[in-house]
């Protein structure tokens, strides 16, 4: 697991950018709310850490369902889609109590999963 050593999902949504994400953030159900803010900083650490990668649309549970408990979000069969290629990913992810930023992330990224297999997981060919 690659562990972050910087966090990105607030200066993302601090973007101009991101004025929709973050006027939709609030009104979502706690659990909704952790999901999309990880997945956020899901595609900002993967850039990062590979440039290469473009993330464009995560899916957390792709592969099994991701399982949300306390603060934590732990991603064990997600997805995303870069350069229109979807690849495996794992990650965890803890939230601060007020769900307005991310405090602690770690992922692994897998192989791209097999064109046949996006249908049976919901995986978007295009957007």
């Amino acid at each position: 697991m690659v562990r972050a050593t910087q966090i990105f999902a607030g200066a993302v949504l601090a973007t101009p950018e991101a004025r929709q994400a973050r006027m939709a953030l609030p009104t979502l159900v706690d659990e909704d709310r952790k999901l999309q803010l990880c997945g956020l900083e899901a595609m900002e650490q993967i850039h990062v850490w590979d440039n290469t990668f473009q993330p464009e649309r995560l899916v957390a549970y792709a592969m099994e369902d991701a399982r949300v408990s306390g603060n934590s979000v732990i991603a064990e069969g997600a997805a995303f889609r870069s350069r229109n290629r979807w690849y495996n990913l794992q990650f965890r992810c803890d939230v601060t109590p007020d769900m307005r930023d991310v405090v602690a992330f770690e992922f692994a990224l897998g192989e791209p999963i097999p064109y046949e297999d996006w249908l049976s997981h919901n995986l978007a060919a295009i957007h």
